[in-house]
């Protein structure tokens, strides 16, 4: 009896230790898998002129720390683009682009850490808009619906959000997918 148990014990042991280690390979394999798709497919050689004539959006020539990634899959593209101006210029610049009738609205639902985006703004070394809680208006919009003097060059729908990350300073990132033809 005492053997028998003892051999049960081994075969359960076995058996629950198999388990584990399938568990274990399989959540390496899914962080394995996502490590991948956030580092795959970036396009090479995308500037921010390049993508800012892509997408139909124009970039003020005031604007510092201009940078911008295009990321393909299977479905569809997305370009990031972001830059920096004088809260003024900001201004004047959002105005320009986004209708009269539409308002940029705060984030009032922050993702925090759990944002995971298939183009992340953390490519560029930038904080990811949807993360951030205070000082920031966001806004989409479409061709279709653009009829402002900046909007209305627009070759794709986007995501504007307009981050006054420091006093005197915006920041506006822009996400764009699709539509983003050569």
């Amino acid at each position: 009896m005492r053997r028998t148990l003892i051999v049960l014990g081994v075969a359960l042991a076995v058996v629950v230790g198999g388990i584990m280690a399938v568990a274990m390979l399989g959540d390496r394999a899914v962080s394995e898998t996502a490590a991948k798709e956030k580092n795959c497919c970036w396009e090479e050689g995308v500037t921010p002129a390049g993508l800012s004539a892509r997408i139909g959006i124009r970039i003020p020539e005031g604007a510092m720390d201009r940078k911008a990634a295009v990321k393909a899959n299977s479905r569809h593209e997305t370009g990031i683009l972001a830059f920096t101006l004088p809260e003024d210029a900001a201004h004047r610049y959002l105005s320009r682009m986004v209708p009269e009738d539409t308002r940029l609205i705060a984030n009032i639902a922050p993702k925090h850490d759990a944002y995971k985006g298939d183009a992340p703004f953390t490519h560029l070394e930038l904080t990811e808009p949807e993360t951030i809680t205070s000082n920031l208006g966001k806004t989409a919009l479409c061709p279709e619906d653009t009829a402002t003097p900046e909007g209305k060059h627009l070759r794709s729908c986007v995501d504007i959000y307009a981050h006054a990350f420091e006093p005197g300073a915006t920041r506006i990132y822009v996400r764009s997918s699709g539509g983003l033809g050569q």
